[in-house]
């Protein structure tokens, strides 16, 4: 009895001792992340300092044509001096030299503003990356490290992520969920305006519709191969109905409730594909039409703020 006791304890002091280890690791992944987005801030803040010197490079533009309008007239004044001094061809040659230096000043500026966008989304794209690989990684350490344990914690989570999609499925969903598309401005990276965002809606559809061309959807476990697609088949017809009907179904102020009834349905869809031989969809199809819904509340976002501004235009002028 006391030999079982002591291994038990001992048993415990292991497992404890690898969770220690297990939680470091995450710490310090943590911390690398931390610092990642801590560059990708001063960027963005450089960013925004060569905007501000290219609207100084504008005004700056606005000052010397102004001041090339003036010498114009003092050259109408002094035209009966003209045999004195060739005033108007100073003029001409002064405006030249101050509107190449401008231009100049603005192409550098246009160049630098479109490197530093560029460097933006290539370290957004790197931190997503590092994001996803450090995950897989600590993944694949706990698993090495708790054996049964981890099989067992990840069975209950998938047991505990049904139960409560199925509970919103029956009672709907709380107001927790109910937030203004606009709140989501923040969480994406600056610099998007309309026209950005239906590109990067359109961009996002593409891969949709390659990812489904292509049978990138999602994948099940039969051997034979017209079963195995036609299990696939099936679970990404319903899979895409639903995601296509949040999208009719998007408002102002629902989007959050369409995100979580989506991540919802992936949950579900694949707990019942086990049936057929575990056909699931991939997880990177679902980021994909959360994505999708994202952009297309951001657009809509853009198009009623546009709508209103029109609006308070033509009362604006009705009143003038």
């Amino acid at each position: 009895m006391i030999y079982l006791s002591v291994i038990t304890v001992i048993t415990i002091i292991i497992l404890a001792v690898l969770l220690y280890r297990a939680i470091k690791l995450v710490k310090d992944k943590q911390a690398n992340l931390e610092s990642l987005q801590a560059n990708l801030d001063r960027t963005r803040t450089n960013l925004a300092v060569h905007e501000q010197k290219n609207d100084e490079l504008h005004h700056e533009l606005n000052r010397f044509r102004a001041e090339a309008g003036t010498l114009r007239n003092k050259v109408e004044k002094l035209s009966q001096f003209q045999h004195i001094l060739n005033i108007e061809q100073y003029v001409a040659e002064r405006q030249n030299q101050v509107e190449n230096f401008v231009e100049a000043t603005k192409i550098e500026a246009e160049s630098l503003l479109q490197g530093m966008k560029a460097y933006i989304e290539k370290v957004r794209h790197y931190l997503d990356s590092y994001e996803k690989n450090s995950k897989q990684k600590l993944e694949i350490e706990a698993r090495e490290q708790l054996h049964g344990f981890y099989n067992q914690a990840m069975q209950q989570q998938n047991l505990t992520a049904i139960s409560r999609a199925l509970e919103h499925k029956i009672n709907g969903y709380g107001s927790e969920y109910l937030f203004p598309a606009h709140t989501l401005l923040d969480e994406l990276i600056d610099g998007y305006d309309h026209i950005d965002s239906a590109l990067h809606l359109d961009e996002v559809r593409r891969k949709i519709k390659n990812a489904i061309d292509h049978h990138g959807v999602g994948d099940c476990d039969y051997v034979e191969e017209k079963r195995r697609l036609s299990a696939i088949a099936l679970v990404t017809h319903v899979f895409n109905s639903k995601a296509d009907l949040y999208l009719s179904r998007l408002r102002h102020d629902n989007l959050g409730e369409l995100i979580q009834s989506l991540q919802d349905d992936f949950i579900l869809i694949n707990h019942y594909g086990a049936a057929f031989s575990y056909a699931r969809i991939h997880e990177s199809f679902l980021n994909l039409r959360l994505e999708e819904l994202k952009f297309a509340a951001l657009v809509l976002e853009f198009k009623e703020k546009q709508q209103e501004q029109q609006t308070k235009m033509q009362v604006h002028m009705m009143e003038g």
